[in-house]
């Protein structure tokens, strides 16, 4: 009997998290609260011939600034990108970029897809994002999260799942 029910749970168990949606927050440092974090405008999506790429950088970074900034966690700067929207910007740019600035913490981030679609076409918008918030002092990373994601619904915004997306990273940090 107890075996059956140590099967019956792990199945549980891997059903569950198999399930799970997004993926986690991976932390390896404190970020701690009230910090000032400067978020760069995100590269745009680089997919050939996808037009919705253009200007999904501007797009990304500004929901996080805006999410980051409606809780009383963290304090959002945002800073414009230093390079062309679709350059890549490493992460040692973007650190020192947040130390001229005067910034403990800095995220550096790209949109992989954005897709936007007219809605009842039955097509899905998508979105995706991966970033790293950095702190400055060493340029350690504190703090990375990658998801691509679809609209569940026709009428759901890749801009909608952005905001799901900085709203899930701002309150796992």
């Amino acid at each position: 009997m107890n075996f059956r029910n140590l099967v019956i749970s792990l199945l549980s168990l891997l059903i569950f998290t198999g399930c799970a949606s997004t993926p986690p927050v991976v932390k390896r440092l404190d970020v701690p609260q009230g910090t000032e974090i400067a978020i760069i405008s995100f590269r745009d999506c680089t997919i050939a011939g996808q037009e919705d790429c253009h200007g999904s950088g501007n797009i990304a970074g500004s929901i996080f600034a805006r999410v980051f900034s409606t809780s009383n966690k963290f304090r959002a700067v945002p800073l414009s990108r230093p390079v062309r929207p679709n350059e890549v910007l490493t992460d040692y740019a973007a650190v020192d970029l947040g130390r001229r600035k005067g910034f403990q913490f800095v995220l550096n981030g790209e949109v992989d897809e954005y897709y936007s679609v007219a809605p009842m076409t039955f097509r899905v918008d998508r979105a995706g994002v991966s970033l790293r918030i950095l702190r400055v002092s060493d340029g350690s990373v504190a703090a990375f999260f990658s998801q691509r994601k679809e609209a569940a619904t026709n009428f759901a915004t890749p801009d909608g799942l952005i905001e799901e997306m900085a709203i899930h990273v701002r309150d796992s940090l």
